[in-house]
C-alpha cells in the first residue's frame, strides 16, 4: 500500500493543492455566516440528497462539504454570543490541526487524507441510500475534522491545550475523552435512526485508522518512534546551525524538522538533496 501511495505521489504529487486547510476553513466560516441570514438555504439547496442528486441536482455532490455550524438561538442572545464564541475557537483548532498535518505529512498526502475522507463520505452515505432508502446527510464535513483531531493527537500526544484557557490537558487525554464522546454519540445515532450521521463518523475515523495503520511506512509518525527520534537526536547533539541534510527546495533540515526523511535524486546533475515532500515534485537539474 505504501508503495502505492508513492506512486500516487510521484505521479500527481505536483498537482497537491497546498494550505489545502485554508480553503476550506474560509468555506466553514462563509457558509456559517450565510446560514445567519439565509438558514434554510444549506438543506434546501446544497446538502448531499440523493433523491435530488437524481432530478438532475448534481451539485450536492460537491456543496454538501458547506454545512454551516449552527450559532443562532432565537430569543437568547446570550446563548448566540456564546456560540460563536466558541465557533472562533473551533475554526482556529481546525486551521492549526490541518496545517500541522500537512506540515508533516507533505501537501500531497493531506491532499489524499482529507479529499480521501469526502469521497468515502458520498461513497458510504449512497450505499446506505440504495440499501434503506434514507437519501439525506446534513452533517457536511463535522466528522472529517474530527478525524483531524484525533491524526492530530496521534502525531503530537503530549501537545498541551488550555481547558478554558486555565487547565492544561494533553492532547492524548482529550483524544481518549472525544473517542468516548463519539462512541456515545454513534449508538444515540443508532438509537434515533440516524443512519447517515452513524456511518459517516464510522467512514471519517476508519479514513483514519486506516491512514495510520494499515500504509506501510508511515510508522515512522507513530509516537513511539517520534519519541525515539527525539532521544536519538538529544545523544547526538551538534554544534548549533550545523545540518547534515537539508532540501534544497524548501530550505528544511533535519534539525528544523526531524520528522522528515531527505534523499539525493539520481536524476539532477550536481548534489541536490530533497526532502520528502519535493523528492517527487521538483523539477531536475540539468
Amino acid at each position: 500500500m505504501q508503495k502505492f501511495i508513492k506512486n500516487l505521489e510521484k505521479k500527481f504529487g505536483r498537482y497537491a493543492i497546498p494550505d489545502l486547510i485554508n480553503y476550506f476553513v474560509i468555506f466553514y466560516v462563509a457558509s456559517t455566516i450565510i446560514s445567519l441570514f439565509l438558514p434554510g438555504i444549506y438543506y434546501n439547496f446544497l446538502a448531499l440528497d440523493f433523491v435530488k442528486i437524481g432530478h438532475g441536482q448534481i451539485w450536492r455532490l460537491v456543496t454538501f462539504i458547506l454545512a454551516p455550524e449552527n450559532l443562532w438561538i432565537k430569543g437568547d442572545n446570550f446563548a448566540t454570543g456564546t456560540n460563536i464564541f466558541f465557533f472562533v475557537i473551533l475554526v482556529h483548532m481546525y486551521y492549526l490541526f490541518g496545517r500541522s498535518l500537512e506540515r508533516v505529512w507533505g501537501s500531497f498526502r493531506f491532499n489524499l487524507y482529507f479529499i480521501g475522507g469526502i469521497i468515502l463520505t458520498v461513497v458510504a452515505e449512497f450505499i446506505l441510500f440504495i440499501t434503506t432508502g434514507q437519501s439525506a446527510y446534513y452533517g457536511g464535513m463535522n466528522y472529517v475534522y474530527q478525524s483531524m483531531f484525533f491524526a492530530f493527537c496521534v502525531l503530537f500526544p503530549e501537545e498541551q491545550f488550555l481547558i478554558w484557557f486555565v487547565f492544561p490537558v494533553k492532547a492524548k487525554i482529550l483524544a481518549v475523552l472525544d473517542g468516548i464522546l463519539m462512541v456515545v454519540m454513534l449508538f444515540q445515532y443508532l438509537q434515533d435512526g440516524d443512519f447517515g450521521r452513524a456511518l459517516a463518523l464510522v467512514v471519517a475515523m476508519l479514513n483514519f485508522l486506516v491512514f495510520f495503520y494499515a500504509y506501510k511506512g508511515l510508522d515512522r509518525f507513530s509516537p513511539r518512534q517520534m519519541k525515539r527520534r527525539k532521544e536519538f537526536k538529544r545523544q547526538t547533539m551538534r554544534p548549533q546551525g550545523v545540518t547534515k541534510h537539508q532540501c534544497a527546495i524548501c530550505g528544511r533540515n533535519e534539525m528544523t524538522n526531524p520528522e522528515l526523511s531527505f534523499r539525493f535524486c539520481s536524476k539532477c546533475n550536481g548534489n541536490y538533496e530533497y526532502c520528502e515532500e519535493h523528492l517527487y515534485t521538483h523539477q531536475h537539474v540539468r
